[in-house]
């Protein structure tokens, strides 16, 4: 006989009053009655068995399911897919139950039922939102309740098409021991939810509640049972981003950005860098050009080289890695001959994400020579390129799909490695460099000739 923590799911040989792993009272359950327990409800909860050779499988249409929403269904691999499971996380207040009315508005017009269970809000709560984003909801079936058992009960009863659950921390088994929100609950309710996705085909799309850290609320196994897993965050003021972080169906490391209003959640369609003409140049500041999923993405990288007052001075960064940061600022003191020594360094990334690709490598050292040597770079001026540790500038193989983004968001001028295929943009003037001291002879040189240096 052995018994389970109901909450965090620690177990024990023998029955203990008090949780040594999560401090609980009162939480311990017997492992067999509960599993004796769960023969008996019918196999409510698993996937329905099916066993054939896969040469005998039929392929079966995978057509996408439009939200009309572009930016989610792009992140979604160009629609959704029957029998998909979506998990959106995001702190409270950032927007989740306004994104998921406003998708279950546009599904429910286009393409068929709609089941909305909400376990924090009720039926009068929930048209309040409605009305103020514009919503009727003729299409959408609203179910007020925590209960596993009775979502599990409608959606068998009603066979929707599409069923949002706000949020999975909500929901729980009754008949099971564990306050709703405890690991084990959720845990439980992910794999009630994914098999019924799967047996019945239906869309789910649920929300769930992030820790201190980030994560999403319970079991890091919830996010192995859904098939997407999204995060929805705050860039600044009314903007959200919402990244993929799994997708089993589109591919990873892609976002979208919205306007959050009264009104709703208004996509924004293009990310287009702020004018700045007529406006000085920063030192320490230089832009490059990323991808980001399937959609590539200007940021501005901002350096700042200070005198430290510390026994060991300090290297800060926002958006991109320290480690990548320490080697790129000693391929600079080796080629460029800047002295870093005594000195702090704070690097951050402006804009919506991270830079996790080589190339903006040449960027970030441009950066560190301007304002290093305070110095400014003209704004029109793109770098792009990865440095190796002999400071060579290596090719990127994109770098014309670049270029050309880069013009239509406004840059003239781009520098790159001179190893790789010779390039042409209408409109766009190439400043090809091999080495890194290179770059140092072109904010000399090319720089000084537009009197910013």
């Amino acid at each position: 006989m052995s018994y389970e923590c109901a909450d965090c799911g620690y177990q024990s040989a023998k029955w203990m009053g008090r949780c040594p792993a999560c401090s609980r009272w009162e939480t311990f359950i017997d492992i067999e009655k509960e599993k004796k327990a769960a023969g008996g409800s019918g196999g409510r909860g698993t996937f329905k068995s099916e066993r054939m050779k896969l040469s005998s499988v039929k392929s079966k249409s995978t057509e996408r399911i439009k939200s009309r929403i572009n930016g989610i269904d792009r992140l979604l691999g160009g629609g959704a897919v029957k029998g998909e499971v979506v998990l959106l996380g995001g702190p409270p207040g950032i927007g989740k139950s306004t994104l998921f009315l406003q998708i279950a508005d546009n599904l429910g017009r286009d393409n068929g039922s709609v089941l909305y269970v909400s376990g924090e809000e009720n039926p009068s709560q929930i048209k309040v939102h409605a009305d103020r984003l514009g919503i009727s909801g003729e299409g959408i079936t609203i179910l007020c309740s925590g209960n596993l058992n009775e979502v599990e009960e409608v959606v068998e009863e009603l066979n929707p098409d599409f069923v949002f659950i706000d949020s999975i921390q909500a929901v729980a088994d009754s008949n099971d021991g564990g306050s709703p929100g405890s690991v084990k609950q959720v845990k439980k309710s992910g794999q009630r939810v994914a098999a019924a996705a799967k047996n019945t085909g239906s869309v789910f799309f649920i929300s769930g509640q992030i820790t201190k850290q980030g994560d999403i609320a319970g079991p890091k196994v919830l996010e192995h049972i859904v098939d997407a897993v999204f995060y929805m965050d705050m860039v600044e003021n009314n903007v959200r981003i919402i990244s993929a972080a799994k997708n089993r169906f589109g591919s990873c490391g892609d976002f979208v950005l919205f306007d959050l209003s009264q009104k709703g959640l208004r996509e924004m369609e293009n990310i287009e860098r702020v004018d700045k003409k007529g406006e000085k140049p920063a030192q320490g500041s230089a832009f490059c050009a990323i991808n980001s999923g399937q959609r590539k993405l200007v940021v501005e990288i901002q350096s700042l080289v200070s005198p430290s007052y510390f026994e060991y001075p300090l290297r800060r960064t926002s958006g991109f890695s320290r480690q990548r940061l320490l080697i790129i600022s000693a391929i600079t003191v080796k080629h460029m001959g800047l002295n870093l020594s005594g000195k702090d360094i704070y690097l951050n990334v402006s804009g919506t994400g991270m830079v996790n690709e080589r190339s903006g490598d040449l960027a970030v050292a441009a950066s560190l020579y301007s304002s290093c040597r305070e110095v400014c770079i003209p704004s029109e001026f793109m770098f792009m390129g990865e440095v190796d540790l002999n400071g060579k500038v290596r090719p990127l193989k994109d770098a014309k799909l670049r270029a050309a983004f880069a013009r239509r968001n406004g840059f003239s001028e781009v520098v790159l490695s001179g190893y790789g295929e010779k390039i042409k943009v209408s409109g766009v003037k190439f400043h090809y460099i091999n080495h890194i001291r290179e770059l140092k002879n072109l904010i000399k040189e090319s720089f000084k000739m537009k009197g910013v240096v």
